[in-house]
């Protein structure tokens, strides 16, 4: 579950860096943000980590979730490379 969310987060990061319009619109300042799928299960776990997190602001802060509905298939930008062989 923790590798998911940490999956997701680094998706969400980017998206929020492409997309600040919806940010301003959609997600209230110093909100938590918690990532949903379709997932009962992990979105179930999700939503019990922000609230235990959440257990310890003070004021406590509100909670937004995100339903990611669809994602790219998984690519590199990476668009050259090269290797270098160390010798022992």
């Amino acid at each position: 579950m923790a590798s998911l969310n940490a999956e997701l987060g680094a998706e969400f990061d980017l998206f929020a860096i492409e997309n600040p319009d919806w940010m301003t619109e959609n997600v209230p300042p110093g909100a938590i943000v918690v990532l949903q799928t379709d997932d009962a299960d992990f979105n179930l776990w999700a939503q019990k980590v922000a609230q235990r997190n959440r257990g310890l602001d003070q004021p406590m802060r509100p909670i937004l979730l995100v339903h990611i509905r669809e994602l790219r298939p998984p690519q590199s930008r990476i668009v050259r490379a090269e290797a270098e062989l160390l010798k022992v």
